[in-house]
Order: C-alpha cells, then sequence, then structure tokens
C-alpha cells in the first residue's frame, strides 16, 4: 500500500510538470533552466567602472545638496555681522535725526527771543517817547511826575489798547529777582484814581528775562536850558527829561543782545507850551550822547 502511495504522488510530480508542455519538447533540469534566464556575469573591468560611476554620483549628489544648503541659510557669523551693521546703520539715522531736531529747536528758539528782543525794544521806546507831564502824586509841596533811578524809572503815558482801557496810565520799569537772574518787568495802574501802592496789587509783566543788570540815565538841562548831562539819578521829578536811554546787560550764548535804547521825550519836559531848547539841539545832544564813552 505504501509503495502504491509513493507512485502516485511521484507521478502526479511529473504530470504537473509536464503538463503544459508540448509535445515532442524534452525537458530539462531546474537548476539549468534558471541559469539559462540569469544574465551572463559583468566582467570585472566593466563591473569596477560600473561601481566607480555609482560612488561618484553619489558623491557628487551629496556636494549639490551641501551648496544648496549653504545657499539657503546663514551662519551665526554672518548673522552677527548683518545684526551689527543695521544697528550701526539705525544709530547713525538716529543721530541724524536728533541733531536735525535740535537744529530746527534752536532755529526756531533764536528767532522767537530775537523777535521778542525786538518787540519789546520798540515797546520801551514808544512808551518812554510818549510819556506825559500829568502829575502821579504829591509829596508834600513837591509835584511828581517823573521818577527816575539806575534800575527804576515811574512815569505817565497812555497804554496800547491790547493792555489797557485807554487813558493815561501810570507805569513802572524796574528790574525784579526772577528764576533764572534780574527780569525787566512793567506795573501799571490807571492814573485816574491812582493812590501810592496801586503799581503792586497786581502781578508785573515780565518783559524780558535773565537781563542782567539795567542801567538807566537821563538827559537833564539847568535852569537856564543852556547846560545839558546825563545822570543816572533824576533828581527833578516835577520835570520830564528830555530823553532817557537804557542798557541791559543781556548775554546770550547765541550772542544776541539787547541794542541800547536812547530816546526823546516828545513833550516838552517842563509840562507847558514854552520850548527851552529845538529840536535841532536836543537831536545834537543825543547824538553827543552816543558818541561818548559809555560807562
Amino acid at each position: 500500500m505504501i509503495g502504491l502511495h509513493i507512485g502516485r504522488a511521484h507521478a502526479r510530480q511529473v504530470g504537473s510538470g509536464v503538463k503544459n508542455r508540448p509535445v515532442g519538447a524534452v525537458s530539462r533540469p531546474r537548476s539549468a533552466h534558471w541559469k539559462a534566464r540569469r544574465p551572463a556575469a559583468a566582467p570585472p573591468a566593466d563591473r569596477s567602472r560600473r561601481i566607480r560611476k555609482i560612488s561618484a554620483g553619489a558623491v557628487s549628489g551629496r556636494g549639490a545638496a551641501q551648496a544648496r544648503g549653504g545657499q539657503s541659510g546663514f551662519t551665526l557669523i554672518e548673522l552677527l555681522l548683518a545684526t551689527a551693521l543695521i544697528a550701526l546703520i539705525m544709530a547713525m539715522a538716529y543721530g541724524g535725526f536728533r541733531a536735525g531736531v535740535r537744529a530746527s529747536s534752536s532755529g526756531e528758539e533764536l528767532i522767537e527771543e530775537t523777535n521778542r528782543l525786538r518787540v519789546v525794544h520798540q515797546f520801551l521806546r514808544r512808551q518812554i517817547a510818549h510819556a506825559r507831564p500829568l502829575i502821579i502824586e504829591e509829596d508834600g509841596d513837591q509835584l511828581i511826575r517823573f521818577e527816575g533811578e539806575s534800575e527804576r524809572i515811574r512815569f505817565v503815558a497812555p497804554m496800547p489798547g491790547y493792555l489797557g482801557f485807554g487813558g493815561p496810565y501810570v507805569q513802572e520799569l524796574r528790574l525784579e529777582r526772577g528764576e533764572i537772574g534780574m527780569d525787566l518787568v512793567l506795573a501799571f495802574a490807571m492814573l485816574n484814581g491812582y493812590e501810592p501802592g496801586d503799581l503792586d496789587r497786581e502781578p508785573p509783566v515780565t518783559l524780558l528775562e535773565d537781563v542782567g543788570r539795567a542801567e538807566f540815565e537821563f538827559l537833564g538841562f539847568d535852569e537856564e536850558g543852556e547846560s545839558v548831562f546825563w545822570d543816572n539819578f533824576w533828581e527833578t521829578p516835577e520835570q520830564v527829561p528830555l530823553s532817557v536811554s537804557l542798557r541791559l546787560g543781556i548775554e546770550r550764548d547765541n550772542g544776541l543782545f539787547f541794542p541800547d535804547l536812547v530816546t526823546p521825550v516828545v513833550l516838552d519836559s517842563r509840562g507847558d507850551t514854552r520850548q527851552n531848547m529845538s529840536a535841532d539841539d536836543i537831536r545834537a545832544r543825543l547824538i553827543g550822547r552816543g558818541q561818548r564813552n559809555r560807562r
């Protein structure tokens, strides 16, 4: 029985191997069949050449990949250099911007201070020139129309419309201690109903700050009207001086200064219609005042 089963199995194997073969074909062993289908081995020289090509391609591929990676990124040193360069450019731009702002601000301050000096100079010239020989107050038997000292003057003159309500005002120009130094201030009160102390009831108007020093001088004359003189103290308060001079010791870093003010009083100094000196005489004495050496 066992031999019968083995024979049948061998027959099936043999039948399956020749099932689709054409009639008359000669069967070959299995090993010979696979050897026929396998390609022939390449010679050693071709094989080494192929290996070298593959190795060269792999190396060139890695080099291209590394080159591409270097082009798409930055090293730490390059980033630090770029950051330092950007910071330097921004610092230079900021410095230029600050310099421009500082120059613009200093230019505006210079223009503003120049205009202020010019306006104050014109204002003082106008007010002093329009001094009136009106009685401010009476000190016993003496009438006071004008008071003048080295650092203070008091007189009567009309006020501009933007500062007063019209009519004559008692005005006083004097030096006062300010935040930085000595300031030139203006105090005023209406002449109508004026009483001593009215000038101190309201805070004065600051005309100029940090003037350093101020010196008023007054052009007077003797009783005959022949000899004239300049003095820093007005000794005849019942009269108005022929002219008033003002010097301010303003010293600015930008070189600005207050031009010396010398202005004649328009009205007759005695308060009446008599003309003791002609206009030519007064003009000649003012010119001489400007030419002589000042203290």
